[in-house]
């Protein structure tokens, strides 16, 4: 795998997810993001696509299943503020709390990995 395919991928499912959100400006009366919103997720989604991509080329199965678990875990714990807080709101909390958790559940991934290929 080159380096053009690794930018492909991500970059192609960046613009589908955006598209979305395109026509619904386009096409649905009150639904008027900003261009900063669009560079915003942009720049998040096109991130995290990298980076799955990376770890899916470089670490495999225990830096992808770790991430997976620490995005699981995130939405838990989205879940529980909009509980426990049900008038507040906790958008701004999302995307940190899912960068968080993924990559730290990412990282225990790789060392968990890691450890077990040193033992066998």
């Amino acid at each position: 795998m080159n380096n053009k395919n690794l930018v492909v991928r991500p970059v192609l499912f960046t613009a589908g997810l955006l598209l979305i959100p395109f026509l619904g400006n386009l096409y649905v009366d009150g639904w008027n993001w900003p261009w900063t919103a669009f560079a915003f997720f942009g720049v998040v989604l096109l991130s995290a696509g990298l980076a799955y991509e990376l770890a899916g080329k470089y670490a495999k199965t225990g830096v992808i299943s770790g991430f997976f678990f620490g995005a699981v875990a995130a939405g838990g714990v989205i879940a529980t503020l909009r509980y426990l807080n049900p008038n507040d709101d906790v958008a701004g909390v999302v995307i940190i709390t899912f960068l968080i958790c993924g990559l730290s559940f990412a990282f225990l991934g790789y060392l968990i990995q890691s450890h077990l290929k040193s033992e066998g």
